[in-house]
């Protein structure tokens, strides 16, 4: 009350104009007051900030994203592609008999190992046999009668045509007599080349008749697989190419080579033939089983490679990967790509890496470029 008496008395006693004037003085000192509170503010934030301890904390609130990082790996890179085919034996016979007859004599049994020449089955050739002895006989006198002549001839007794007679007659039974011999192997199914008796058909005494298979030989040292491949590969599958062979009943694989090309592509499914030969230690590997061929198509040494988990790809199709730049904590980095062949989980890359470059692996889904990152 003292005070508003005061001012009232203050107001009473001072002009309008004074009053005024003393307003805009107060608003004045107002707002100096203002601007000079603001300034210490200001200073005090510029010393908070550039205090050491502001500093940490500051690096403390950076959301860091874990990842863990992948070296560039520099090595030989091979790209494969893979067909089937079953397995076929180079030699391969089915044995038939060349002339009528029982089965006389089986001398071997199915999976006996035979040589080149060997008989395996012999037929009834009583018939031939008696001829031949018969024939032996007749031959005997006639080469006795031969003889004979040929001594009266040299001493010139006798005519010019009992001799000629005669020794026709001698050499028509030698032809004869040949001719049986030959007719007489027909009776004998011998094995063409070395290798395993596989099948037997007939029985002792059973008939065997021309145009049905008495037996089944195979060697099973020499095999191959034969399959259709895309023309696609024409220009890169060549022969001597290098190949595994998987089996994958036995779980095995074997190394070889392409023995041959085929120079004719198929219309129907515009594949051409790629044959494999290789070894078959103990005829382990068997006709008709199943085989996976992988067919190497691609080289190159010294090429830069890694994983195709890590590769990205935006809208427009462009390849890149993630690596980091140290600024004011580990930042991620966009490198775009040229990729090349991809195998079994490794890709070729053709430019945008060096072998310096380190790669974000796995987190490298979850960051975008300049996100701070954290190696785990």
């Amino acid at each position: 009350m003292l005070g508003a008496s005061v001012g009232l008395a203050s107001c009473q006693e001072n002009t309008l104009e004074a009053l005024e004037q003393e307003k805009k003085d107060l608003v004045a000192e107002h707002k100096q007051a203002i601007r000079d509170h603001k300034a210490e503010l200001f200073m005090m934030d510029s010393l908070i900030a550039s205090h050491p301890e502001s500093a940490n904390q500051k690096e403390e609130k950076i959301k860091l994203v874990p990842v863990t990082v992948q070296n560039v790996t520099v090595k030989t890179f091979e790209h494969f592609f893979e067909v089937h085919g079953n397995v076929e034996v180079v030699e391969h016979a089915a044995l038939f008999a060349q002339a009528p007859g029982n089965i006389k004599v089986i001398h071997v049994s199915e999976g006996t190992t035979v040589k080149k020449g060997q008989v395996l089955i012999s037929l009834d050739a009583s018939a031939v046999e008696s001829g031949i002895k018969e024939l032996e006989k007749g031959l005997e006198l006639a080469t006795k009668v031969f003889n004979k002549q040929k001594s009266l001839w040299d001493q010139k007794i006798g005519s010019e045509i009992q001799f000629l007679e005669v020794k026709n007659n001698k050499e028509a039974l030698e032809q004869k007599l040949v001719t049986l011999r030959e007719q007489l192997n027909m009776y004998q199914i011998e094995a063409p080349f070395n290798g395993v008796v596989d099948e037997i058909m007939p029985k002792v005494g059973e008939a065997a008749v021309p145009g049905y298979a008495l037996a089944r030989i195979l060697n099973l040292g020499k095999i191959y697989l034969e399959s259709d491949v895309s023309e696609k590969y024409i220009s890169s599958v060549k022969a001597g190419g290098f190949v595994e062979v998987k089996f994958p009943s036995l779980n095995e694989t074997v190394k070889a080579r392409v023995t041959r090309v085929g120079n004719f592509i198929n219309p129907s499914n515009r594949t051409f033939k790629v044959k494999v030969e290789f070894a078959n230690p103990r005829g382990k590997y068997k006709p008709n089983q199943l085989a996976v061929m992988k067919i190497r198509d691609y080289k190159s040494v010294n090429a830069l490679v890694i994983p195709a988990r890590i590769i990205q790809q935006d809208r427009s199709g462009q390849d890149y990967v993630y690596t980091f730049e140290q600024k004011d904590a580990k930042r991620v980095k966009k490198l775009e790509l040229k990729v090349g062949k991809s195998y079994e989980g490794m890709v070729e890359i053709l430019n945008g890496l060096d072998l310096a470059t380190v790669l974000i692996d796995k987190g490298a889904k979850s960051v975008q470029a300049n996100d701070a990152i954290e190696i785990k």
